[in-house]
């Protein structure tokens, strides 16, 4: 909390509580072309929502999170997107009140969007945050929290989902992922009906709570409510509708259309297990379509049956698939599902708003926390890298494009681009110095001894997937030979900018130095124990398993050729197309491979035939999951095209390309958006025609041998963190998944290269650093605090380097 009069120390620590609210907030004298809310210029409603209000919304919410709140009229420097604060208090319940109810009264007077902004930046705040909003205020019903520990239920019950998933990849016998939900007072939430059948009894007063639909709830709820003991719970059971018109009525728990999505994404599959009778099922089906739910399999239950024993036999007759998680309000359904499935995670959920379930480990809905955590509310999380493997992960409906942020990065000069490259490859071959030396005193000229290097930290081995049998048939020929060991990379293709939320364009950028620079690593490494070292060739397939025009292509393969000039890897690393490769290697007759495809494309249409993934995405996914003609160890249909559709290139964009992105990606399945229906069921028709010719060349490559490529005395390197049996998993960036092709460069803590999704790095306040050339693609991001007045803080530009680990 602060006092009042001292402001300098005040603003000080406010400001380094948070980088966010740094890069937006100034606190003290306005600069002289700041102006105040009542006094902007003409500006366009976009301009006014996102260089004004969104800014202001922003600000003041950061500096509650920090127990602080704004004294005087805010300023806007349009010219650097700051807001000018003229003093700080402490956020006490009656000043905050204040504060916010004058404040927003000023936003709604500048736009009409003011509540939605708001309604945005308010969402998953921390439980400090939420506590300090918890006044008499504009803002309080827009102040939403998902705790911790429903978070953590929720993503333990994916990460078992993705494990089964990778294990039935593996292996083909391993059941599939399944999880179950229930319905009534979980999946769903009944208020009017439960509402109306309280006032068919009487009951018609506002009430804090509503009753749960079986007995254990009935009891507090009429406390709570201070309804007399007459009032039967038998007679509200027999109130409650059950009929079709009356089951429309009910509203669809918060996150569960994003969690069965999450468990498709992951591999898994969502089943929805209910009580209501077989008699309710075409209504029930009418509300689950009308909520974009249509898809998931609804198993209903027999007149008078136990439901938990039906719950129960309709799991044990889903052959091939097991539950991993279930979700029920009734104790008993919960028993008989943990007693049958006790490897299965079990979880109560308690319905917010009723009574009738007293667990400390039930969950309200099924919202998770966004990672990386949403910024400026109150979370102790400062700017950092997602981790994600995939941008379907990202939370993108919950991220922020930061326009008024984006100008603030750095230029380098070409003396710094260079001198960057120069350190982070010495200090890469010094390292790999440093573990050859380790190596050769213990064993040396011996395949073992470059395998006992190939599985150092460094490199992100597995040896579980890489035994030194395998490197005994890869290596023994060079070995004996004196020749530098051949490994053998697919890739790099282009990057992947089609969005522009993976990447913001099409060349290299400090990713893949930092992969050659990597590469580098591992030949210094091999060199001290076998003095050829090695060599690497570099499959590119910018136009094999993907339709792509040279001018798409074209300048990565260009640039990716002056960085290995650049970076001196060029002796060591070979880039050639993986077609001519395959030529020379006798893989089959490359004519063939035209009418090959159009039969494996064939096939899969034939498959699909009928499925429309432009009117019901959903369901045309999951029944072509059903369908899928794909062969034991190919990528299955479903998987596949929840990947692509991240890859293609956005059909049309409008206005600023990232934020129109982003929006369209934010509910990709989603065809109710009149503004973006069109957009999608584009981008949709695009993914599903390319994932059917992705998966015909993969076939086709099956048939024309093109695995001879890995068996004459090579290793196969494998960027994968699962990687088939037999392939060296070789992590060049250390702590990211992402291949750098698929994203793009940033620095992690320590200064260490690695790569994520540019829409994740722009939300979280990432700063751009360029290249001299000019290029309006960012060379690398850095966190904001590591730029000052404009420049990258020196001894960040001189340190950075390759990840240990």
């Amino acid at each position: 909390m602060y006092a009042t009069g001292t402001l300098p120390e005040r603003a000080r620590e406010a400001l380094a509580r948070d980088s966010l609210l740094a890069k937006y907030c100034l606190v003290g004298t306005a600069p002289q072309d700041a102006v105040g809310l009542a006094d902007l210029p003409e500006l366009a409603e976009r301009d006014r929502v996102e260089l004004v209000v969104r800014p202001v919304v922003i600000t003041v919410r950061s500096l509650l999170a920090v127990g602080a709140v704004p004294v005087g009229e805010p300023r806007v420097d349009l010219v650097t997107g700051r807001v000018v604060v003229p003093d700080l208090a402490a956020a006490e319940p009656a000043r905050t009140a204040e504060a916010i109810n004058r404040l927003h009264r000023a936003l709604t007077a500048i736009s009409p969007d003011t509540e939605h902004v708001v309604a945005e930046e308010l969402r998953f705040c921390s439980a400090g945050l939420l506590s300090v909003l918890a006044g008499d205020h504009a803002w309080r019903r827009f102040a939403h929290h998902v705790p911790s520990a429903q978070d953590e239920v929720l993503q333990r019950v994916l990460r078992l989902v993705k494990e089964r998933a990778s294990a039935h990849r593996r292996n083909p016998d391993v059941p599939r992922p399944l999880v179950a939900l229930d319905l009534d007072f979980c999946a769903f939430h009944p208020r009017t009906r439960v509402r109306e059948a309280l006032a068919a009894l009487g009951v018609t007063e506002p009430l804090p709570v509503l009753p749960g639909l079986y007995e254990p709830g009935w009891r507090p709820f009429r406390e709570l409510a201070c309804l007399p003991e007459a009032l039967a719970h038998a007679d509200f059971r027999r109130a409650i509708s059950w009929d079709d018109e009356a089951l429309l009525t009910d509203e669809l728990a918060p996150g569960v259309r994003r969690f069965t999505g999450d468990v498709a994404q992951a591999g898994g599959r969502v089943v929805l297990l209910t009580g209501r009778r077989h008699r309710m099922r075409a209504a029930t089906e009418r509300a689950l379509a009308r909520h974009d739910l249509g898809h998931l399999e609804l198993r209903t239950t027999d007149e008078g049956a136990d439901v938990g024993r039906q719950k129960v036999a309709a799991l044990r007759g889903m052959t091939g698939w097991e539950p991993v998680a279930a979700f029920d309000d009734k104790e008993a359904n919960r028993v008989a599902l943990q007693e049958e499935f006790p490897q299965a995670v079990v979880v109560p959920v308690a319905a917010p708003g009723f009574t009738g379930v007293d667990e400390p480990d039930a969950i309200a809905t099924f919202e998770t926390v966004p990672q990386p955590v949403p910024l400026g509310r109150g979370h102790a999380s400062g700017p950092g890298l997602s981790h994600a493997t995939s941008i379907a992960q990202l939370r993108l409906d919950a991220m922020r494009t930061r326009p008024t942020l984006w100008w603030r990065g750095v230029r380098l000069t070409e003396d710094e681009q260079v001198g960057i490259v120069t350190a982070l490859c010495r200090g890469a071959e010094e390292t790999g110095a440093r573990l050859g030396d380790r190596v050769a005193a213990i064993e040396s000229g011996s395949v073992r001894a470059i395998w006992q290097i190939m599985q150092a930290k460094l490199f992100g081995a597995s040896r579980s997937a890489y035994p030194v049998q395998q490197a005994e048939e890869d290596l023994s020929r060079a070995v004996a030979a004196g020749e530098p060991a051949e490994l053998v990379l697919l890739g790099p293709p282009t990057k992947q900018d089609g969005s522009r939320l993976k990447a913001l364009g099409g060349l290299p950028d400090l990713a893949e130095v930092a992969m050659l620079a990597r590469l580098l690593q591992l030949d210094t490494a091999v060199r001290r124990v076998h003095p050829p070292g090695i060599r690497v060739t570099a499959l590119a397939d910018p136009s094999h398993f993907r339709a792509r025009e040279e001018r798409r292509y074209g300048g990565y393969q260009r640039e990716f050729r002056r960085m290995l000039e650049l970076t001196g890897a060029g002796r060591i690393v070979e880039v050639r197309n993986v077609d001519e490769v395959a030529a020379e290697f006798g893989c089959g007759d490359a004519g063939e491979r035209a009418e090959l495809l159009e039969q494996h494309r064939e096939r899969y249409r034939s498959a699909l035939a009928g499925l429309d993934v432009r009117t019901d995405p959903r369901g045309a996914l999951a029944e072509a999951d059903e369908r899928d003609p794909g062969c034991p160890g190919q990528p299955r249909f479903a998987e596949m095209f929840r990947s692509i559709v991240h890859a293609v290139d956005v059909p049309r964009a409008g206005g600023d390309p990232v934020e129109f992105a982003r929006r369209v990606y934010a509910e990709p399945f989603d065809l109710t958006d009149p503004d973006l229906a069109g957009t999608r069921r584009e981008l949709l028709a695009l993914a599903w025609d390319e994932t059917i010719t992705y998966l015909s060349n993969k076939h086709v490559d099956v048939d024309l041998d093109y695995a001879a490529l890995w068996r004459r005395d090579r290793v196969r390197m494998s960027l994968s963190l699962r990687p088939e049996q037999g392939r060296f998993r070789f992590v060049p960036l250390g702590g990211s998944a992402v291949m750098p092709w698929q994203g793009t460069a940033a620095l992690g803590r320590g200064n260490e290269v690695s790569t994520d999704f540019a829409i994740s790095l722009i939300d979280q306040c990432y700063l751009p650093v360029w290249a001299p050339e000019g290029h309006a693609q960012p060379w690398f991001m850095v966190p904001p605090d590591l730029v000052r007045g404009g420049v990258l803080l020196p001894e960040v530009r001189d340190g950075i380097q390759l990840r240990s680990k």
